[in-house]
């Protein structure tokens, strides 16, 4: 009957929520051995340039997934 207030997330919550969700997949991957995932992580980074950042959430998931990447690869 009644809709449950949801309070907003402000941008930050959201960037580490994109960010770690990314990192996380990168995890998972690699416990799995699956081959890591290849984003356009340049054509990301132009394009949210490009329409101001609106894509933000994307770009950070993609940092969070080669950043991870980095780090395992390392071991």
């Amino acid at each position: 009957m009644f809709k449950k207030k949801v309070r907003p997330m402000n941008n930050s919550e959201k960037e580490i929520s994109a960010y770690r969700k990314g990192y996380n997949r990168a995890v998972k991957d690699y416990k799995a051995l699956e081959p890591f995932r290849k984003y356009p992580q340049r054509i990301i980074n132009v394009t949210n340039r490009f329409i101001r950042g609106k894509m933000h959430a994307l770009q950070d998931y993609v940092d969070g997934y080669e950043d991870a990447k980095q780090q395992l690869s390392k071991n």
